[in-house]
C-alpha cells in the first residue's frame, strides 16, 4: 500500500475538515509518531479519504508503474469536496434566499395591515367625534323642546284656540280669512237645504238667501284666488 508522510495526511485531514464548514484550505505542519497516528493506520488512500470526506472518490487513472501519485489524489480530492461544497453552498443560499423572501413579502403584508388599520383607526376617530357632536346637538335641541312644551303647557288654559293659529304674514292672514267665510257660506247653503227639505222655510225665502249667498261667495273665491297668486301659492279651484 501507499506509505503516507505525516504532511500528506494531515493535508487531507485539512480539505475535509475545510467541506465540513472552514473555507480555506490550511497546511500545518504536526509531528506525530507513525504508530500513534490513527490517519497512518489506512491501508489506501481510499480508504482515508472516504473516512473523512462523504464524497465520491475521483481516479486520474494510474501512472505509469500502476500506482496512483499523491497529487493526483489530493486532486481529486480537492475537486471532489469543492464541487460539494459549492453545491451545498448553493442550496444554503438558495434556502436563505427564499425564506428572505417570504420575510419581505410578510413584511409588506405587515406593513399595508399597518396602514389599513392607521386608517381605519382615523376613520372611528372622526366618527367618534361627529357622533359626539350631534350629541351634544340633539341634547341642546332636547332642552330647547321641553322649555317650549312647558311654556305651551303653563299658557295652554288661557288661549284661546282662534288665537293659536296666527299667519305669518298680513297676506297669508287675508288668505285664511276669506277660506274660513268661504266655507261658512258653504255650510250655511247647505242647513238651508236642509231646512227648505224638512219644510222650515219655502221656495221663495231658499232661493233667495241662496242667491245672495251664491254671490258673495263667487267674490270671496275669486279674491282669494286672487291673493294665492300673489302669494306664489297653487290654484284652489
Amino acid at each position: 500500500y501507499l506509505h503516507w508522510s505525516n504532511s500528506s495526511a494531515l493535508g487531507v485531514y485539512d480539505v475535509c475538515i475545510s467541506k465540513k464548514g472552514l473555507l480555506s484550505y490550511r497546511h500545518k505542519l504536526i509531528y506525530m509518531k507513525p504508530n500513534e497516528s490513527f490517519l497512518l493506520q489506512m491501508k489506501t488512500p481510499r480508504e482515508l479519504i472516504e473516512h473523512f470526506c462523504d464524497c465520491d472518490f475521483y481516479s486520474a487513472g494510474p501512472s505509469r508503474d500502476g500506482t496512483i501519485s499523491e497529487d493526483t489524489i489530493r486532486a481529486s480530492l480537492i475537486s471532489a469536496v469543492s464541487d460539494k461544497l459549492r453545491w451545498r453552498m448553493k442550496e444554503e443560499m438558495d434556502r436563505a434566499q427564499a425564506e428572505l423572501n417570504a420575510l419581505k413579502r410578510t413584511e409588506e403584508d405587515l406593513k399595508k395591515g399597518h396602514q389599513k388599520l392607521e386608517e381605519m383607526v382615523t376613520r372611528l376617530d372622526q366618527e367618534v367625534a361627529e357622533v359626539d357632536k350631534n350629541i351634544d346637538l340633539l341634547k341642546k335641541k332636547d332642552e330647547e323642546l321641553s322649555s317650549a312644551l312647558e311654556k305651551m303647557e303653563s299658557q295652554s288654559e288661557n288661549n284661546d284656540i282662534d288665537e293659536v293659529i296666527v299667519p305669518t304674514a298680513p297676506l297669508y292672514k287675508q288668505i285664511l280669512n276669506l277660506y274660513a267665510e268661504e266655507n261658512a257660506i258653504e255650510d250655511t247653503i247647505f242647513y238651508l237645504g236642509e231646512a227648505l227639505r224638512r219644510g222650515v222655510i219655502d221656495l221663495d225665502i231658499f232661493l233667495k238667501h241662496v242667491r245672495l249667498l251664491s254671490r258673495k261667495q263667487f267674490q270671496l273665491r275669486a279674491l282669494m284666488q286672487k291673493a294665492r297668486k300673489t302669494a306664489g301659492l297653487s290654484d284652489l279651484y
